[in-house]
């Protein structure tokens, strides 16, 4: 097996994802070559124009042809239609990682599909606003990246896929995919949907009453920002990994009526919990990070 310094990477979708991870491999020359596609021709343009890639494609299969390692960057609902037009372009000996934020499902049809050369790649970071135009390539510094095997996936391609995740500036995670799914519907996919819904329900509000409006500020941005993210990412959220929002979006609900339904000493007991749990998560999170 090639490391990826020796391997010509193909980034199938030019986003801000795809975009962003190129655009690192590139600018660090961490690859022998960065190959991208996308579905709009300007877009690969665009990033050959600022050298975010060494390689601009035509098609999905001359790009999925070159890859030594092969970088499926759009939206889990179009991931296994892609890889269906691509699988007997690819090399056989091609690692094919995914960057969808949910794992079980998709992974369990891409497996079947690609087979032992198929592995779970999750970089946590984004922004609010998608797209090439807002990608950067030190978009993953520091960003966990989860990578996710199944059971049929050679070691040495977790091995590449850690080494990718080194070479984007981030930090690999090795983790089951239910497990993934588990924390990320918590921590990642469950925030959108609350986000959403309280835009939703300030929009209402303001229907009727103007001061909602000229009263929002600092916590009403903070809680809301990642409901400025692109839908089409919220909708793959929910479609990919609907059990586990379901389950959590009941177990957020009683939690939320029995704060409501709480005394006042209750009330500030939970709340101080509440922080509590936040600082000794992201202490978690951070001891964890630096443990060799």
């Amino acid at each position: 097996m090639k490391s990826l310094e020796e391997s010509v990477v193909s980034v199938l979708g030019l986003g801000l994802l795809g975009g962003s991870l190129a655009w690192r491999l590139a600018s660090k020359s961490a690859a022998r070559g960065v190959a991208g596609w996308s579905r709009n021709p300007a877009t690969v343009e665009a990033a050959a124009a600022r050298g975010m890639i060494t390689r601009a494609c035509a098609s999905a299969e001359e790009c999925a042809s070159l890859g030594d390692v092969i970088v499926l960057a759009v939206p889990v609902r179009s991931m296994l239609e892609l890889s269906r037009s691509i699988v007997k372009s690819a090399r056989r000996d091609a690692a094919v990682f995914d960057l969808g934020s949910t794992k079980r499902e998709i992974g369990a049809s891409l497996t079947t599909l690609w087979g032992d050369r198929y592995a779970g790649f999750h970089p946590m970071a984004g922004r609010e606003k998608g797209g090439l135009e807002n990608a950067d390539p030190d978009l993953f510094v520091d960003a966990v990246c989860a990578v996710v095997p199944f059971p049929a996936v050679r070691p040495e391609f977790l091995t590449l896929a850690r080494g990718l995740a080194e070479a984007l500036g981030g930090r690999p995670f090795l983790v089951d995919p239910e497990e993934h799914d588990a924390a990320a519907g918590c921590v990642s996919h469950l925030p959108v949907l609350l986000s959403a819904a309280l835009s939703l329900l300030a929009g209402r509000e303001l229907e009727n009453n103007p001061a909602v409006a000229m009263l929002a500020a600092g916590g009403f941005r903070d809680c809301t920002r990642v409901a400025a993210g692109p839908a089409w990412l919220g909708a793959d959220m929910v479609t990919g990994n609907y059990e586990q929002l379901r389950r959590l979006a009941e177990d957020f609900k009683k939690i939320l009526g029995e704060l409501l339904s709480a005394s006042p000493a209750e009330l500030e007991s939970r709340l101080s919990e509440a922080g509590a749990n936040r600082e000794a998560l992201l202490q978690a999170k951070e001891e964890r990070s630096r443990a060799p």
